[in-house]
């Protein structure tokens, strides 16, 4: 399994010399100058105080301006022109280091950033608000209980967000309704464990129907088998298997202390070894895709503005990925823009480029932005490759 996990780090690691040679990155990040047309846009997911806060210090000590997603907006459609040393920040699935650690640190440099929001995975959490690094600065909390926040809590609540958009920090647009993936063939890649019923990994377990809905990943059976799979936004057709497929492995698992099975050495080929035939199932017609993404894309509109009062017009399609049922769709549903990440033949979208199809790059490249203290692409990789191996350890 290490061996595995570091082969795939790997390969991720190569991703980043592969895409230089491509062109998918803007010239900065090989030292290059950063052109008044070029406004970089930034993606965050998760945050903590020292690598954010640095971040924005870098940018902040360098003279940098943050837009608004309005803003960034009327630059790309020529309305109006960029400040100098503009950037765009984004950060996708709304997670809830956004409210302990983000909105302290940019409201303390007067910056903000665009979130996009998963409606369909986002709880209501009524109470005292939750404690934030500025409680930590000033004595009120303990970092632990603030850098702990994503592990209980992984999301923003509906409540933090709405306190949030009232302040002005971010402006919250659609990530889709659920960052749904789907069963597109009948092979068998992996089984339902533990933490694919929670948290982030959530977003990664496929759907699985009950009847004419689907369970909430909480609620999807250990041991359940996971086939071949595609996000929700590309233009394979789902197949829905059998309801009875796996229910051996189901069935063992459960006997077999549920959580604790997993933590046997040989647990996947076991659970292989049950599976004596492929799935058999059904296949949904073109128009129930059209149908089911159209629901991912006006359902996610309609919950941020009911809970903003605010225009959701702005779209990042999930894992990057959109077919073209997807992006016809988009545009019907009246999103304006669609977010991506590295674009080929567009290391940075221009005024006038494709709105729908916004070319976006890594935190981990803002200090490699032209300013005092600038890091190099090299300790960037080195940087990167560090961390891969830790996870993969």
């Amino acid at each position: 399994m290490r061996l595995r996990a570091l082969a795939r780090h790997a390969g991720e690691a190569w991703e980043v010399p592969r895409d230089l040679m491509l062109g998918r990155y803007p010239p900065f990040v090989t030292g290059g100058p950063l052109p008044r047309s070029h406004v970089p846009v930034f993606v965050f997911h998760s945050v903590e105080p020292e690598g954010f806060g640095r971040r924005l210090d870098y940018l902040a000590d360098n003279g940098y301006v943050t837009l608004s997603a309005e803003e960034y907006f009327q630059f790309l459609l020529g309305g109006r022109a960029a400040p100098e040393r503009a950037v765009l920040l984004t950060f996708d699935d709304g997670r809830g280091s956004l409210w302990s650690v983000a909105a302290p640190l940019l409201e303390r440099h007067r910056m903000k950033g665009v979130v996009f929001l998963v409606p369909g995975r986002t709880p209501s959490r009524p109470g005292p608000p939750l404690p934030t690094w500025t409680d930590v600065r000033e004595g009120r909390a303990t970092a632990e209980q603030v850098l702990s926040r994503e592990r209980h809590e992984p999301l923003l609540s509906w409540e933090e967000i709405q306190t949030l958009a009232g302040r002005g920090v971010f402006d919250f647009q659609s990530h889709t309704l659920t960052h749904a993936r789907i069963h597109t063939d009948a092979r068998v890649v992996g089984f339902v464990t533990p933490p694919l019923r929670k948290g982030y990994d959530a977003f990664d377990l496929p759907l699985v129907a009950a009847g004419a809905e689907d369970l909430p990943a909480d609620q999807v059976p250990l041991g359940r088998p996971i086939l071949q799979w595609a996000p929700r936004t590309s233009d394979a057709l789902r197949f829905r298997e059998d309801p009875g497929y796996g229910r051996a492995c189901i069935e063992t698992v459960a006997a077999h202390g549920g959580e604790r099975y997993f933590e046997r050495p040989r647990w996947q080929r076991e659970l292989r070894a049950l599976l004596t035939a492929p799935p058999t199932g059904t296949r949904e017609t073109p128009a129930e895709r059209d149908r089911a993404i159209l629901r991912e894309l006006t359902e996610s509109r309609r919950a941020i503005e009911e809970r903003t009062g605010r225009p959701v017009i702005h779209l990042c399609f999930p894992w990057h990925v959109s077919g073209a049922t997807a992006r016809r769709l988009a545009r019907e549903a009246g999103y304006r823009t669609a977010f991506c990440g590295k674009v080929h033949g567009t290391p940075v979208t221009l005024a006038g480029g494709d709105l729908a199809s916004i070319a976006r790059i890594g935190e981990d490249y803002v200090e490699l932005l032209p300013g005092r203290g600038r890091t190099t692409l090299k300790a960037v990789l080195q940087q990167k490759w560090r961390r891969r191996r830790r996870a993969a350890t």
